[in-house]
């Protein structure tokens, strides 16, 4: 969003942003031999527009990762992993916050201001 605080105050910010890659597709279906459930309840939590097919090895590392904890196995050192992970996709509280997408336009018909403008 252009009118953030942080690039109307630093506009060079903006700029540089402009030739970051863009994430293209979504995670897909889960590998064969994956904890498939696990894979499917954490791709429903996963904040919408945060994760894309180039994400998917890490993504598939969480849910490894998960089915660890899940089982009781997972180190601590292991679950310091998740937790950067978890916060990385925005899927703690205080991280989605910081976690930004964007938005696909609104559709004139879809849009509530669009009859009084």
């Amino acid at each position: 969003m252009k009118t953030r605080g942080s690039f109307v105050k630093h506009p060079e910010r903006a700029r540089e942003r402009a030739a970051e890659p863009k994430p293209t597709g979504d995670l897909g279906p889960p590998p064969k031999g994956l904890n498939q459930r696990l894979w499917k309840e954490l791709e429903q939590i996963i904040p919408p527009g945060v994760a894309a097919s180039s994400d998917r090895w890490a993504f598939k590392m969480l849910v490894c990762l998960m089915a660890k904890f899940d089982g009781g196995r997972a180190t601590s050192g292991e679950s310091k992993q998740i937790e950067s992970l978890l916060s990385k996709m925005g899927m703690t509280p205080s991280d989605r916050s910081r976690v930004s997408t964007t938005r696909p336009a609104l559709k004139e018909e879809d849009d509530p201001l669009a009859e009084f403008l």
